[in-house]
This record gives structure tokens, C-alpha cells and sequence, in this order.
């Protein structure tokens, strides 16, 4: 079975500061367990038309998310989903490398993929992971 890792370094500046759960060591422990498996194969986010989230958020939640991202230092959008001046890329990417994620098993590059991710909370691609494992499932 062939198995991607779809990641990115933006992953890294989504900075929710000291003693929140969600950390940067998170992503840089599981990196580094990967990276001992030489089978793995190594992906990065795909681009894709933002309009893509908007099937699955209204337009004005999109726009209230997007323009939520503080220019420097860290604003709590609720009270656990904090979000700093590197959390739109590393926001975005992670729903690239969902996208990669996707389009790499239905055009069968690998049977099966992990986004190591840091995405803030608020993206839920919810319906497009559960319509995409539908169809992974029915084949």
C-alpha cells in the first residue's frame, strides 16, 4: 500500500502561543517519527480557487474568517481557537493538502493519505471529507 504525507512548512508559523494544546511540537514530533519511514511518499498542498471552501461555509463566514488574522500577535476567535499573523497560510494549506489528499487517491498516485496539519478550528470540510470517503469506500 502506497501512503502519502501531505504537509507543509506554514504548519509551523500557526503560533497559538505558550500553553495552548495545539502546539508547534506537535507537527515537528510526527514530522520527525515520518521521516524514518523511507516508503512514505512526500506531498506538498495543492493550489486550489478559494471558492472551493464556499461549498461547504457561507460566503460571509469565509469572509469573517479571512479577514480575522491579525497583522501581529495572537487573537482568540472563541475560547480555544487562537490564531496569529501565520495561521491564514498554514490555514489554507491545510485545506490544500486535503485537496491533495483527495485527488492523489482518485487518481490512484497512493491508496491512502495523511494531512500533518495544523489548520485552526474553524475550517470544517466536513461534507467534503465524508463525501470523499464515500466515494473511497464504494470502490
Amino acid at each position: 500500500m502506497k501512503t502519502a504525507i501531505i504537509t507543509s512548512k506554514s504548519s509551523l508559523n500557526h503560533n497559538t502561543g505558550s500553553g495552548h494544546p495545539e502546539s508547534i511540537s506537535r507537527v515537528t514530533s510526527i514530522l520527525e517519527t515520518l521521516k524514518k519511514n523511507k516508503k512514505l511518499i512526500w506531498k506538498n498542498p495543492a493550489s486550489f480557487d478559494k471558492d472551493i471552501i464556499k461549498q461547504a461555509h457561507s460566503s460571509s463566514y469565509v469572509d469573517t474568517v479571512e479577514n480575522a488574522f491579525p497583522e501581529k500577535g495572537l487573537v482568540f476567535l472563541d475560547g480555544d481557537t487562537v490564531v496569529s499573523p501565520g495561521s491564514k497560510d498554514a490555514t489554507f494549506d491545510a485545506v490544500g493538502s486535503i485537496i491533495a489528499a483527495i485527488d492523489g487517491v482518485e487518481k490512484k498516485e497512493f491508496n491512502a493519505a495523511h494531512c500533518v496539519t495544523r489548520p485552526p478550528g474553524f475550517w470544517r470540510l466536513s461534507s467534503l471529507i465524508r463525501e470523499a470517503q464515500t466515494n473511497w469506500t464504494s470502490r
